[in-house]
């Protein structure tokens, strides 16, 4: 009776480790939903830690995120979604631009004002606030190479340069009546030269370098007419018989109004001379 009686015991006992046991294998498995893996301040963009720090250290490879936080970044092994800050961390305007757009500013590195070479005239090149923007909206890829994934070799590096690239599109390079633009960007100097989008067309003040992060810079007059006083109207006739900014309407009455302002500014800087309304 003693023998059953111990049979009994071990079997019980072996079942009870078992359970157990896979009790503890199965905690193994799951990982915990609370960050431990990461320094302090991971999350702080004030800190140092700061992890947009540690992925630009890495030029933005989001490969090892991945890892835990799944391909889609929705949690994974980990069980922490990126979603919980931020929509997407390979959204465009999670690094530059805002909730509206996904150009400067914010700039890469948090900049706001246009007078940061990252923010610039951004806004006054591609803003859809007509009040801001004094031309047809120039795309993105009139001075950057085309991005069409966050993953795209023009995109984050390009010949060993983290900073966005300047590389002129078709419209810098419109040729009017002979004169043919040869497009400059100058990084130091922040300027663009030679252009037809500031003066390098017929008429126009081919000497002009605007200064991309100076907005004062240009102002009508830059581009064609007085860049001293300020006048738009172009040399010849149009001094002779229009002399100031307010009978731009009377041949371009579909660009600009009576008073001097712009009736559609997508009219202006669109490759073609827009006469009367059509």
């Amino acid at each position: 009776m003693k023998k059953i009686f111990l049979i009994y015991s071990l079997v019980i006992v072996g079942f009870v480790v078992f359970l157990y046991g896979c009790s503890e294998v199965k905690n193994d498995l799951t990982v915990a939903t609370v960050p431990g893996i990461h320094a302090t301040g991971w999350v702080d963009p004030s800190s140092a830690n700061f992890h947009g720090k540690s992925l630009e250290a890495t030029n933005y490879d989001f490969n090892a995120c991945k890892s835990c936080h799944g391909g889609d970044f929705s949690g994974g092994t980990s069980g922490v979604s990126c979603s919980n800050c931020h929509a997407s961390p390979q959204s465009c305007n999670l690094c530059h631009g805002n909730d509206e757009h996904i150009n400067p500013p914010k700039s890469l590195n948090g900049g706001q004002l246009n007078t940061d070479r990252g923010v610039g005239a951004h806004v006054q090149h591609l803003t859809s606030d007509t009040t801001q923007r004094h031309s047809a909206i120039v795309e993105c890829n009139e001075c950057h190479l085309p991005v069409n994934s966050f993953a795209d070799s023009n995109h984050i590096s390009k010949d060993g340069q983290i900073f966005a690239k300047v590389i002129f599109g078709t419209l810098s390079r419109t040729v009017t009546e002979g004169v043919t633009p040869n497009p400059t960007w100058n990084k130091d100097a922040q300027t663009c030269t030679n252009t037809y989008c500031h003066g390098t067309f017929k008429n126009g003040n081919q000497s002009a370098a605007p200064i991309f992060n100076d907005p004062g810079s240009v102002h009508c007059g830059t581009c064609h007419g007085n860049a001293t006083t300020g006048n738009p109207l172009p040399g010849g006739n149009h001094t002779q018989f229009y002399p100031n900014r307010t009978q731009c309407y009377l041949c371009h009455f579909g660009v600009m109004k009576p008073d001097g302002s712009f009736r559609d500014q997508s009219r202006h800087i669109n490759g073609v001379v827009d006469i009367g309304n059509k």
